[in-house]
């Protein structure tokens, strides 16, 4: 049975030292984020030896603002489905494209520190 989502400690959860992704240029603007809007998201954990699964740059950004707890959702995965599910939700997410004029359009009507925090640049 899965969990659908509870608050861990930070020094519970552990990074999967497999991970992929180079995560660091995105930390610093995950962290604002965060300390903006809170967690949209828990990261996923595989239930058997607590590592994560998606979320590295969150739990990142996490440790950077010295959180505590985290929002964790456990799955039960065996460890093939657990890189395999690693692997996807970073690839998927590169499938979708931007309408570049509509987000001019959203873009335009925030202020700077708003756009900022959204994880854009000047």
């Amino acid at each position: 049975m899965e969990s659908i989502g509870s608050f861990e400690d930070i020094n519970s959860i552990k990074e999967w030292d497999k991970n992929p992704r180079n995560n660091d240029e995105a930390i610093e603007k995950v962290a604002r984020s965060i300390k903006r809007f809170g967690f949209a998201s828990p990261i996923i954990v595989r239930k058997e030896d607590r590592t994560i699964i998606a979320g590295h740059t969150r739990f990142q950004a996490a440790k950077k603002l010295g959180l505590k707890n985290i929002p964790v959702r456990f799955m039960d995965l065996d460890p093939t489905e657990a890189e395999l599910l690693a692997i996807a939700d970073n690839k998927i997410g590169e499938i979708a494209e931007w309408n570049e004029q509509l987000l001019a359009e959203l873009l335009g009507s925030y202020e700077h520190e708003d756009i900022m925090v959204l994880g854009f640049d000047d």
